[in-house]
């Protein structure tokens, strides 16, 4: 049995692929312009790509404002003398 469309009555069912989908699918999954940004080596797992971070590692400060890095990075400083 056939799914209707209980609107338009129309039956419901999957369409072939059209000329569109087939003309934009390797746009859309190409991986050659997939932009890698973790290499292979497991060492970089979590390297920071922004270059804010301190300590090499990703601690989530791309994503800040310039003002916001300034305080960030105070609060960071001081945490580290308060540690010494």
């Amino acid at each position: 049995m056939v799914a209707k469309n209980d609107i338009t009555g129309d039956s419901i069912q999957t369409k072939g692929t059209s000329s569109a989908y087939r003309d934009h699918y390797d746009n859309i999954f190409r991986k050659d312009k997939m932009q890698v940004r973790i290499k292979d080596n497991g060492d970089d797992f979590g390297k920071c790509g922004c270059g804010r971070s301190p300590t090499g590692k990703c601690i989530g400060w791309h994503g800040l404002s310039e003002e916001q890095l300034k305080e960030a990075q105070e609060k960071y400083k001081a945490s580290l003398d308060e540690a010494k």
